[in-house]
This record gives structure tokens, C-alpha cells and sequence, in this order.
């Protein structure tokens, strides 16, 4: 029985398989630019070490996924990760930085992209050596770490317990006393804690204070720097006038050493001339008070014409001539 197929159905096969023979071809044509298959969405990133990454891991970006890694090969002294974009919307600058990180506790790996800087990378570009970081294996390290122990020296390991043992016993006797201050200590601390709080504010205040005032003390500073520049300046100066205060000093005290005879015996009469006048001190200012009235009385006499007379008491008498002719005639 031959089954025939209508004209319409036919009509929507032969749309349906010309579109799939279209798609192919722009697919064929465009093949570099397909996600995970072309190229044109690859970067290239440079690590120090593989870090446990293969292909088909993921690409992150602060913990979620924009891609996947192509290939992991090697390149000379370091490896390249081909990796390839699947999110369209994420943006790269020229300075983004890669690292290897784990996900999972069993040791997958991913890479995570830190985007930086300005620009953008396209397909093709690298990230060099210098913005990425690889983590250590676990299972290498693992690795490592038993290869180390099994070289340990087992008979020397042993031997430098037994000495730690023997000097832990040795001074077990200081030892107790030790941890006994250490909780004494701690207990202190702990029921002095509102105080120790207390402290914290305040010198937190006082912190304060004092980044408020930084202006001020960077100028005070700044005065005590030039007032130290200047006294700087001046030591030579300072240092000749205290040489110049020595001689002085030496030099009077010879002074004072040569004139000792002559300055004692004038010291002596000049404390007796003050004897005198302190004595004699009443009499000295009734005598200036006195003399106000004479003297006035003696102006008036003189303005009053060509000529005056004048009369002092006791003047002429031979007491008081003597010392004025003692002195005239030889």
C-alpha cells in the first residue's frame, strides 16, 4: 500500500529542511564563533602551575559561573588555560587578574576572574603570568609531606624527645610555680576587664584628641624644629659667651686678688661715711626741708633788684673757716 503524503505536508517538510540546511551553513561559516567549539571567545591565561585544572572546569566570577576551561596544556616553563565566555554580558578589562581556586573538598578546581582596569579583552588576548596565582594541590602536598616524613630520622626524633622530655622534668619544678603566675596573670585581666574597657575608651578619646589636633601638633612640631634650628645657629655664640664670662670671672678675681689692700680699707670708709649719714639721716632731711623756705625766701631777695644781701648763720665763725682756709692756705 503506498502511503501518500499531501502537498502541504510536503511544503512544511521541505521549509523545515531547507531552515536546517541554512542553519548549518551559517553554522559552518561561523564556526569560530561558536561557544565551547570556535575560537573567537578563547582567552589565554598563563599560570605557574596547573593547580589540579583540566578542561571542562568552570570560570567564575565572584562565585558565579561565566564560562568554562577549553584545554590545559603546557607552555614552556609555566601553563595556559584556554577558557571560554558563555555569559555575553560580562565585560573584562585589560588588567584583569586570574587565580586558580577550589571548590569542592575533594580538590575540583575553577578559575576566578577578577575584572580591573579599563579597556576590554578580546578574544585571543592573554592574561599574562604576572595577574595570576595557583594554588597549592592538596594531593601533591599531601605527596610532599609524606616523602618528608618518611626521610625524618627516626632514631635522631626520638632521641630529641627523650632530651625535651628530660628538661621538661628538670624544671617541673619551676615549671608549676611559672603556669601558676601565668593564671594568676590571666585572672587579673579577666576581673579587671570593665577597667581595661575603661582604658580602651578613654585612650580611644584621647586618640581622637589628638587626630583633631594634628594640625596643631604638626605646626608645634614644626616651631620646636626651628627653635632647635636656631639654637643650633647660635651654639657658637652661646659657647664664646660663656668662654667670654670665664675670662671675665678670672680677670676679677685678680682684679680683686691685686686691689685686695687698697679696696679693703676704702670698703671700710665708705661703710663708715654710711654710718655717719644713716646716724644723721633726721637731721640731713630737716636741713632739706629747711632749706626750701631759705631758698625761696633767697630767690625772692635776688629778684628784687641789682643787688643783694646775703647772710649765713655762722659762716664767719673760726670753726666753721678752718677747713675752708686749711684748704686755701698752704
Amino acid at each position: 500500500m503506498t502511503r501518500v503524503i499531501s502537498p502541504d505536508r510536503l511544503a512544511v517538510r521541505g521549509l523545515v529542511g531547507t531552515v536546517v540546511l541554512v542553519l548549518v551553513v551559517l553554522a559552518a561559516l561561523n564556526i569560530n564563533r561558536l561557544p565551547l567549539i570556535g575560537n573567537s571567545d578563547v582567552l589565554h591565561v598563563q599560570f605557574a602551575e596547573a593547580g589540579g585544572l583540566k578542561g571542562g572546569d568552570a570560570v567564575m566570577i565572584s562565585g558565579a559561573q561565566v564560562g568554562r576551561v577549553r584545554a590545559v596544556q603546557l607552555d614552556g616553563q609555566h601553563v595556559v588555560a584556554d577558557i571560554v565566555l558563555t555569559d555575553g554580558d560580562v565585560v573584562l578589562g585589560k588588567g584583569t587578574e586570574a587565580r586558580i581556586i577550589t571548590i569542592t573538598l575533594l580538590g575540583r578546581a575553577a578559575v576566578e576572574l577578577e575584572p580591573r582596569g579599563g579597556g576590554e579583552l578580546r578574544a585571543g588576548d592573554s592574561i599574562p603570568l604576572e595577574r595570576t596565582s595557583s594554588p597549592y594541590n592538596l594531593t601533591s602536598t599531601l605527596n610532599e609531606l609524606t616523602e618528608t616524613t618518611a626521610d625524618i630520622d627516626k632514631a635522631q626524633l626520638a632521641a630529641a624527645l627523650d632530651q625535651a622530655s628530660t628538661t621538661l622534668n628538670a624544671s617541673s619544678p619551676d615549671l608549676g610555680p611559672a603556669l601558676d603566675g601565668i593564671t594568676a596573670l590571666s585572672r587579673a585581666v579577666s576581673s579587671n576587664d570593665d577597667e581595661l574597657r575603661s582604658l580602651v575608651a578613654h585612650a580611644d578619646n584621647v586618640t581622637g584628641v589628638l587626630a583633631s589636633r594634628d594640625q596643631q601638633i604638626a605646626s608645634l612640631l614644626g616651631s620646636g624644629r626651628s627653635l632647635l634650628s636656631e639654637l643650633d645657629a647660635r651654639q657658637e655664640v652661646v659657647v664664646s659667651l660663656l668662654k667670654s664670662a670665664r675670662s671675665l670671672s678670672t680677670e676679677l678675681r685678680a682684679l680683686l686678688e691685686d686691689t685686695d689692700d687698697v679696696l679693703g680699707p676704702a670698703l671700710d670708709e665708705l661703710d663708715g661715711v654710711v654710718d655717719v649719714l644713716n646716724r644723721n639721716k633726721k637731721d640731713l632731711q630737716d636741713t632739706i626741708y629747711g632749706l626750701r623756705g631759705y631758698a625761696t625766701a633767697f630767690g625772692e631777695a635776688i629778684s628784687s633788684g641789682p643787688w643783694f644781701d646775703a647772710y649765713i648763720q655762722n659762716l664767719t665763725a673760726p670753726g666753721t673757716l678752718a677747713p675752708i682756709l686749711s684748704g686755701v692756705i698752704p
